[in-house]
């Protein structure tokens, strides 16, 4: 018997949901929730034949009884549906848009919800499954550089928008090493990019991981360019540097391996416009597995997810007070409402 999903949201990623569902052989969307524009939940509900549409949730949950809540709203928006979801009896599993959350209270209040009613989440990175990124990872675990030493990455969009999906990126790359401590800094928010996220226009952070590795992070408009580029939201990329190589991979550019002691040297594509969709169906199919075995954990599981958070919250928290902040830390929200008034003004 297939999975049954409710879809929240209802702009361009969330048809890109729809249709990775409808390529599903586990799930089965059943029903699609809008915020408050009726029109847009028509058209995307008529394109997909979903009969069950609505502009309130819990009314659509008791139509459904959902096992699965895919939302894919504005951040701003997210934390009451999370509730709704965390909160009703059919439900197993709540699928989130990254990022995880927009203040540290309200990461730790979805991780609160999520464990005291027993639901699984998983916060949808799936740059993870794009195939030269999932390629990239199986190398590195090979040994393709030896010990990995120091990492370096970008993109040119916000920390909250894209970085969220570098940092996951970094931690991926580095089996999820616990990290020891963050020094970062971050500028105003002047809007430079075209992401809808408030977040600090440049950031940047050194981060010391418990297995020795360390990365540099860099986010936002004065990060650097990848040549040819001209989408800021394609100017991602991950260089790694190990004991006997190095590996560079560009979201939308090539996979580059090169081993100093054997002299071998490979240069693939690598491809989000080829693959995003791919990658998202891959992700979506592998949330049955997760939800029957969940002891086996998921790499975008919620406790995954809050680890690169933690991240995050940790530039925030040495751009406002300086020095470095050793992980785990617990965080307050006063560390980024500086950013809300700078948008405001």
């Amino acid at each position: 018997m297939k999975l049954k999903v409710v879809l929240v949201g209802t702009k361009g990623w969330a048809d890109a949901h729809a249709k990775a569902y409808q390529a599903s052989d586990g799930m089965e969307l059943v029903g699609i929730c809008g915020h408050s524009n009726t029109e847009r939940l028509k058209a995307l509900a008529d394109r997909y034949a979903i009969a069950a549409r609505s502009l309130d949730l819990a009314a659509l949950l008791q139509e459904t009884t959902p096992d699965i809540v895919d939302i894919v709203s504005s951040a701003d928006a997210r934390l009451e549906l999370i509730k709704a979801a965390a909160r009703f009896p059919s439900v197993k599993l709540i699928n989130i848009e990254k990022p995880l959350a927009l203040t540290p209270s309200e990461a730790y209040e979805i991780e609160e919800l999520c464990n005291a009613n027993g639901k699984l989440a998983l916060v949808n990175h799936q740059h993870k499954y794009l195939p030269a990124w999932r390629k990239a990872q199986q190398l590195l675990r090979a040994g393709a550089i030896g010990e990995i030493e120091f990492i370096r990455a970008s993109t040119k969009v916000n920390i909250m928008e894209q970085g969220s999906h570098l940092i996951d990126m970094v931690m991926y790359f580095n089996d999820f090493s616990p990290v020891r401590w963050v020094m970062g800094q971050a500028g105003p928010y002047e809007g430079k990019d075209s992401s809808s996220i408030v977040a600090p226009d440049e950031a940047m952070a050194s981060i010391l991981f418990s297995n020795g590795v360390r990365a540099i992070v860099e986010c936002g408009a004065f990060a650097r360019s990848l040549q040819g580029e001209t989408n800021p939201f394609y100017h991602i990329g991950v260089d790694l540097y190990g004991s006997e190589g190095h590996l560079k991979i560009a979201l939308n550019q090539t996979l580059e391996v090169r081993n100093y002691i054997t002299g071998e040297h490979t240069i693939e594509k690598s491809s989000w416009d080829d693959h995003h969709l791919d990658a998202l169906i891959d992700y979506i199919d592998s949330i049955p597995e997760y939800m029957a075995n969940p002891q086996a954990g998921h790499i975008c599981d919620l406790a995954h997810a809050m680890l690169s958070y933690q991240v995050i919250m940790a530039i925030y928290h040495t751009a406002e007070y300086g020095g470095k902040v050793e992980l785990p830390h617990r965080f307050e929200d006063r560390i980024i409402e500086q950013f809300a008034v700078d948008a405001n003004r």
